[in-house]
């Protein structure tokens, strides 16, 4: 099994160490993770490119990710558009947060932050946070 969804591969969610992801969070965590992504590809109708997933401490420690990273939990993508259309790309990531599919939303240079925390919504830009009340379902 090489693929966790259609257009999302389990190499991708694998940390860059070459740890895979951990498979007693298949179903609890990259299931809901995956079908972001798949519903952010689907709205913005072009390939994705996953820069990074899960990531073991060690790993998130040795490139300086947040302490509480939600890569660290399974949770999070960091993704560009293939294409160069970030415009694109952040609004079809904000219309899958308005679903109610995805609750972090980091922005940056030349990325974006994806992740399925549990609890409130909750946006940043580089490095400054900021919690936003979770939409009504």
């Amino acid at each position: 099994m090489t693929q966790v969804t259609e257009h999302l591969s389990y190499e991708e969610v694998a940390c860059h160490d070459g740890t895979p992801y951990p498979p007693e969070w298949r179903f609890i965590r990259l299931i809901p993770l995956a079908d972001a992504f798949e519903y952010i590809r689907r709205v913005f109708g072009s390939p994705i490119i996953v820069d990074s997933a899960y990531r073991t401490e060690e790993y998130n420690r040795r490139i300086g990710g947040a302490r509480n990273s939600q890569h660290v939990q399974g949770r999070a993508l960091d993704l560009r558009p293939a294409n160069g259309d970030r415009k694109g790309l952040h609004e079809a990531v904000m219309q899958a947060r308005r679903a109610g599919l995805i609750t972090g939303v980091g922005h940056y240079p030349t990325f974006l932050h994806v992740d399925t925390r549990p609890g409130p919504q909750v946006t940043w830009y580089g490095s400054r946070v900021e919690n936003q009340p979770q939409a009504a379902a």
